[in-house]
């Protein structure tokens, strides 16, 4: 059967990330209807070039099998970093597989990434080799490139909207759902399927057919003329 994802700890993790987020990051600007593709807000982290800024940030679940596996992690607008490319897309150590650990949590990401705007992660796992070579040559520079980046595209205000109980129970009825899709799986695709059951049961019965016609040819002979002497 082929891993899939764990909707029920990505539920959990969404209430817990409503009640409790990481510093700096709050929920995005719609309500979530789709556990396997939602979105956060990262503020720029104060004493840092992103400050000031408002970073959506997509968080994709499909296509793996989390939490066997990280999820993708997507910057909606520009961002003059070293881990983060033109496209958005951010590279970090713990994204690695041989890295990867299912006990990692949306909630550990998000602090990670926040730690990785203060003070970005060179070491490998760059994915902006560009920006990476201002960062190591010239840091004034690099930050200097990054407050204007951060200015000219992030520094839109985003309202996040807080959930509230038919939120909840939106996401109670959607998680449900994943439940019963399962078990539907599950039963349409049986451990041994029907031909192989109807093969053992045509070999059962040889073999019984088989054990028949011996013991009528032999045994009961021997049983109707047995007088009592022992056979040898």
């Amino acid at each position: 059967m082929a891993l899939e994802l764990d909707i029920g700890r990505i539920r959990r993790e969404v209430r817990n990330l409503w009640v409790d987020p990481p510093a700096f990051c709050r929920p995005g600007p719609s309500p979530v209807t789709d556990l396997s593709h939602w979105d956060f807000v990262i503020d720029g982290p104060d004493d840092s070039p992103y400050a000031g800024g408002t970073f959506p940030v997509d968080i994709d679940f499909n296509g793996t099998c989390y939490p066997l596996m990280p999820p993708k992690i997507t910057f909606k607008t520009k961002v003059y970093h070293p881990n983060i490319d033109s496209e958005g897309d951010m590279t970090l150590g713990m994204f690695v597989r041989k890295n990867w650990s299912p006990a990692m949590t949306i909630h550990s990401i998000l602090l990670t990434i926040v730690s990785v705007l203060y003070e970005p992660m060179v070491d490998g796992y760059t994915n902006n080799g560009e920006v990476d070579d201002v960062y190591e040559s010239d840091l004034e520079l690099y930050e200097q490139t990054a407050r204007e980046w951060t200015s000219e595209y992030s520094s839109t205000a985003i309202v996040s909207h807080y959930p509230d109980d038919e939120d909840e129970r939106r996401l109670d009825r959607y998680e449900a759902e994943d439940r019963r899709r399962r078990r539907r799986a599950a039963s349409s695709s049986p451990g041994i399927a029907w031909k192989q059951v109807v093969v053992a049961f045509l070999l059962g019965l040889a073999v019984a057919l088989l054990f028949a016609t011996r013991f009528s040819s032999t045994l009961l002979p021997a049983l109707f003329n047995y007088t009592g002497r022992t056979w040898f």
